[in-house]
This record gives structure tokens, C-alpha cells and sequence, in this order.
């Protein structure tokens, strides 16, 4: 079978940003369950990091090339999540991130999942969360990341 690269193909990937919020869909699969079919409450850290990487490729912030050129690597430094209800197999979820605040040296998002109703379109929380990223260099120094993420959608509001 012969496949043609298409960019159009792969640009919803990374989700979109409307109003600065960030949205990114996934769906459960068989993996991310339990034998109860319910998605394990770690994978909600997965999601939502899944969400924050497709955010930073929509505002063009590669991280390899955060770590070759500027000695920096971007971790959680603190989550706090708080589940409301659970995720099922072949639920169709919506990843929300908004900025909560910047610093010099961290960024502090709200993150959400929501599962999406396939008939009314209409969404329930399942998940929310406060989650601190800073950037450390290979010496796990705290690193300013401040003029990296200039762009408006961090920026304190």
C-alpha cells in the first residue's frame, strides 16, 4: 500500500487553541482500562501530559531543541488532581489547559478532562487539576524559562 504524506492528514493531531485554552481529543482504548473497563486513574497524568506536549507544537516549542540549544528539560514539579467520576473504554475525552500563572522559572496550568457526549455533544468533568512545570537543566538546576515562553498564551492575564 502506497501512503502519500499529507501535512493536512496530521495538523488536528496536536488539537487546537481558541480563546487561549488549548483542547486535545483522545479516545479510551481496551489499554488504558481496568477489567472493569474504567481507565486507570494514572493515565489521566498521560493524558494530560499528551495534552501539554501537542500544546507546545501548536505554539512551535520543540522540546528536544529546548534541551540541545538552551540546556533546558521541562518537568512536573507538582499535580494536583482531583477525580470527579471515571473515564470508560471507547469514551471520547477532551483534554482542557488554560494557564493559571507565570514565572520566571515555572508555569502553573489547569488541566481538565471531560468526556464528550457522541449524540448531544455536551461534556461532563471527569478529571481536574492544577499542574506546575519549571525547566531544569542536566543538573537538575533550576532553570528561567521566562523568554522561551513568550508567547501570549503564556502570558499572565
Amino acid at each position: 500500500m502506497n501512503f502519500k504524506y499529507n501535512k493536512n492528514n496530521t495538523q488536528n493531531l496536536d488539537g487546537f487553541i481558541e480563546d487561549n485554552d488549548h483542547f486535545y481529543y483522545l479516545k479510551v482504548y481496551f489499554e488504558d482500562t481496568d477489567a472493569g473497563q474504567i481507565v486507570y486513574h494514572t493515565n489521566y497524568l498521560k493524558y494530560f501530559e499528551r495534552a501539554r506536549t501537542s500544546l507546545l507544537n501548536l505554539l512551535k516549542i520543540d522540546q528536544v531543541e529546548l534541551r540541545k540549544k538552551h540546556n533546558i528539560i521541562l518537568v512536573v514539579r507538582k499535580a494536583d488532581l482531583i477525580w470527579h467520576k471515571p473515564a470508560l473504554l471507547n469514551d471520547l475525552l477532551l483534554i482542557k489547559t488554560c494557564l493559571k500563572y507565570a514565572k520566571n522559572s515555572s508555569i502553573t496550568i489547569e488541566q481538565s478532562a471531560h468526556r464528550i457526549n457522541k449524540v448531544d455533544k455536551k461534556s461532563e468533568i471527569l478529571v481536574s487539576g492544577v499542574i506546575q512545570i519549571v525547566g531544569i537543566d542536566n543538573k537538575f538546576k533550576v532553570k528561567r524559562i521566562n523568554k522561551i515562553f513568550n508567547k501570549i498564551f503564556f502570558q499572565n492575564r
